[in-house]
């Protein structure tokens, strides 16, 4: 057993998360993810959702399996939060974010809202024929119309649109990422910020619930669930990521030490 699967509050399942029978139902307060788009990276995985040898139906019929495991884990007052932007498919672009959405409400999930990410220091566009894509989506869906939302542990600071004073949380979400980082990660091609997670754990968790993440990829979910004293389980079909996972996951590992 290596050093991150030894850690207090993580459990990782080396699988697709098409089949997670193996976590307890009811079990899972939120799941927090950033799954594979769609014909977009290639993660080296001859068994990953959504390499271009599958159609993009196709691909919506394997995560729709996925967010159907999801609801069945999730308590009953549980939310789900997907960050994913638009793709483009053969020239014509994709509201990847929105079928997103419709496949899982047909899992049974409510949608709540569509949150707007802006990366203010995002400098790429999808071609060199289109405007620089300084966005991506939060897909924020509930298991029920009633579900926990902790509003009052969204704070970020002066310069997000999101907050503030005397008003509540907006879906306008202002978190730059690193110029230059995105694809450049040997170890994962596509890390969200820890910032954007640590949002989402803190508005639909408390202290020791439980976080899913079904596409684990470098651990930041994995990250902002134990930094703030919650459990995380998460699922990842490529085991080549252990090394960005234990990576990312280091402070908490050096803390577990010192602990001990």
């Amino acid at each position: 057993m290596s050093a991150i699967e030894s850690l207090d509050g993580l459990d990782i399942h080396w699988q697709s998360s098409e089949d997670m029978d193996v976590i307890e139902t009811e079990s899972v307060q939120s799941v927090v993810t950033s799954p594979p788009y769609w014909n977009l990276k290639d993660y080296g995985h001859e068994d990953q959702i959504g390499t271009a040898d599958e159609s993009y139906e196709h691909y919506h019929d394997r995560m729709q399996a996925v967010w159907e495991e999801c609801y069945d884990i999730l308590r009953d007052d549980g939310t789900m939060w997907i960050v994913v932007d638009t793709v483009m498919e053969q020239g014509d672009l994709q509201l990847l974010p929105y079928h997103i959405a419709q496949r899982a409400e047909e899992a049974g999930f409510v949608l709540q809202d569509m949150v707007t990410w802006y990366k203010p220091t995002a400098i790429a566009g999808m071609t060199d024929r289109n405007v620089v894509n300084k966005k991506e989506y939060v897909v924020y869906l509930s298991k029920n119309r009633d579900h926990d939302f902790y509003e009052e542990n969204a704070n970020n600071g002066a310069e997000d649109p999101a907050i503030s004073d005397d008003y509540r949380l907006g879906n306008l979400w202002r978190f730059p990422v690193k110029r230059g980082t995105a694809g450049q990660n040997v170890l994962h091609k596509a890390p969200y910020p820890q910032a954007l997670t640590d949002r989402i754990v803190k508005l639909s968790t408390q202290p020791e619930d439980t976080v899913l993440d079904p596409f684990l990829g470098s651990g930041t979910t994995a990250l902002s669930a134990l930094e703030h004293d919650r459990q995380c389980i998460g699922f990842e079909l490529n085991r080549e990521f252990k090394d960005a996972i234990s990576e990312r996951l280091d402070s908490i590992q050096q803390k577990s030490l010192s602990e001990f």
